[in-house]
C-alpha cells in the first residue's frame, strides 16, 4: 500500500487503487484516504452528468473491470457512508423497518426512558455504560512481549465492479484469522478465506468461489526495539488511560484521521475495539466515553455476520452490536437508508462483523512460505 505523503491533488487522488489487504496498525487512515478516493472516482465514473474520470485512467488491462472491495476495515466502509451521504448511499440502522419504532434517544440521556407510545425504550449512553460494566468485570490474560494476539471473525462487506457498462454489487463474505505482534516487533500472520458471495436483492448473481480460495499474507513488523508501541498493537492501547475523562480527552488530542471531532472520535473507538483483545479497564473506559459522544442512536434489533441477534448503538453510520443479555460486544454493522440502483432498496444490510474469538499465542502457525504473500513491507531497524 502506498503512503500519502502529504496532500494529494484530485488528479492524484483518482489515480490511486486501494490495495486493504489485512489488519494493519499505523494503516487505517491510509487505507480510508484510499478507499475515500476510489469510492468516490467510482461514483463519478457511473453517475450520469457527473465530470468523471475516464476508466483507461485507471492504468488496468483493457476489459478489466473495476472492483471495489473492502477486505478489513469495516471503518473504510462506514467512513464511505459518511463521504457518499449527500448522493444516498448509506447508514443510519441496521434492520429494516426500524424507522417505524419510536424516535431513538441521544446519547446525552442515561437511562430507559419512555417513548412517544408508552413502550419503554433504550437510550445509547444507557446501554454504552452496561457495556463498560460488562467489561469492568471480566478477566482477561496480560500477555508478554514477543507473544502474538489471535481473533478470528467473519465479516460481510460490499464487493462494487465498475465497468464501462456500469456498477455491479454484491456482498463478499469471508471468514478471517489474524496473528498480531502484541507490541509489533514481529511480523504478524493474516488469513483470509472467502465465503460464498450473497447476492444482494437488486444486484446481479454474485460469481462463485473457483480454485483455492484461501489466501495467507504475512504483516509486516511495525516498530523497532526501544521505540514508542505503534498505534494499533496491544501494547498501544495498554499505555492508554483507562480513567474516561482522561481518555476522552486523549482521544480528541490525538485523532486518528479527519473527519469531524465527534465522527473522528465514534471511529477511533470502534478501530480500538476491533479485532484486538482489549485490556478489560480499557475496554470499560471506551464504551464510558463514547457514551459521552453526541448524536448516537440505539436499533433495538441487530444482527451481527453470523446471524446472533443484538442490540446496537450507532452513530454516523457506525454501529456496534452487543449482546442484549450481556451487552458483551459482538459485531458491527452497516445498511442502506435510501434505495440504491443494483443494490437493493432502504434496510438492504451492506456490511457486518462478528468477532468469534480473541486470545494470546505464543508463536505463528507453521506455513510454508511459498503460500504467503510476503509483499508487504515494514520498518527497518
Amino acid at each position: 500500500m502506498n503512503d500519502l505523503a502529504g496532500p494529494q491533488s484530485p488528479e492524484e487522488l483518482r489515480d490511486m487503487r486501494v490495495q486493504v489487504t489485512g489488519n494493519r496498525p499505523g494503516e487505517l487512515g491510509r487505507a480510508r484516504d484510499m478507499l475515500l478516493a476510489e469510492i468516490r472516482v467510482a461514483r463519478e465514473d457511473i453517475v450520469p452528468g457527473r465530470a468523471g474520470v475516464r476508466l483507461a485512467r485507471r492504468r488496468r488491462p483493457a476489459g478489466r473491470p473495476f472492483r471495489v472491495r473492502s477486505a478489513r476495515p469495516l471503518r473504510s466502509v462506514m467512513l464511505v457512508a459518511v463521504a457518499a451521504a449527500a448522493v444516498a448511499v448509506l447508514v443510519v440502522s441496521l434492520v429494516p423497518g426500524s424507522g417505524t419504532a419510536a424516535r431513538p434517544p441521544h446519547a446525552g440521556q442515561r437511562s430507559p426512558g419512555t417513548g412517544s407510545s408508552g413502550t419503554p425504550t433504550l437510550t445509547a449512553a444507557y446501554i454504552l455504560n452496561r457495556a463498560a460494566s460488562a467489561a469492568a468485570a471480566a478477566t482477561a490474560p496480560v500477555p508478554r512481549p514477543g507473544q502474538y494476539i489471535y481473533v478470528s471473525s467473519v465479516t460481510t462487506y460490499p464487493s462494487v465492479e465498475i465497468s464501462k457498462a456500469g456498477a455491479q454489487a454484491w456482498l463478499y463474505r469471508t471468514s478471517r484469522q489474524i496473528w498480531q505482534s502484541v507490541d509489533g516487533q514481529q511480523s504478524g500472520l493474516l488469513e483470509i478465506v472467502p465465503r460464498p458471495n450473497l447476492k444482494l436483492p437488486w444486484g446481479p448473481t454474485p460469481p462463485a468461489i473457483s480454485g483455492n480460495p484461501a489466501g495467507w499474507t504475512s504483516l509486516p513488523t511495525l516498530s523497532c526495539p526501544g521505540a514508542a508501541p505503534v498505534r494499533g498493537t496491544y501494547a498501544f492501547l495498554a499505555r492508554l488511560p483507562t480513567d474516561p475523562g482522561r481518555l476522552r480527552s486523549w482521544i480528541y488530542q490525538h485523532p486518528g484521521g479527519e473527519l469531524q471531532r465527534d465522527t473522528e472520535a465514534w471511529s477511533d473507538i470502534g478501530d480500538m475495539l476491533r479485532e484486538m483483545l482489549v485490556p478489560p479497564k480499557l475496554a470499560a473506559a471506551l464504551f464510558r466515553v463514547a457514551a459521552t459522544i453526541p448524536g448516537a442512536t440505539v436499533l433495538p434489533d441487530a444482527v451481527n455476520a453470523v446471524g446472533q441477534r443484538g442490540v446496537a448503538v450507532s452513530r454516523s453510520g457506525a454501529a456496534l452490536i452487543f449482546n442484549p443479555r450481556t451487552y458483551q460486544l459482538i459485531g458491527e454493522g452497516a445498511v442502506l437508508t435510501k434505495a440504491v440502483a443494483g443494490e437493493g432498496p432502504a434496510g438492504t444490510v451492506i456490511a457486518s462483523t462478528a468477532q468469534q474469538q480473541a486470545r494470546i499465542v505464543s508463536s505463528l502457525p507453521d506455513i510454508p512460505k511459498s503460500q504467503v504473500d510476503q509483499s508487504q513491507g515494514g520498518v527497518r531497524c
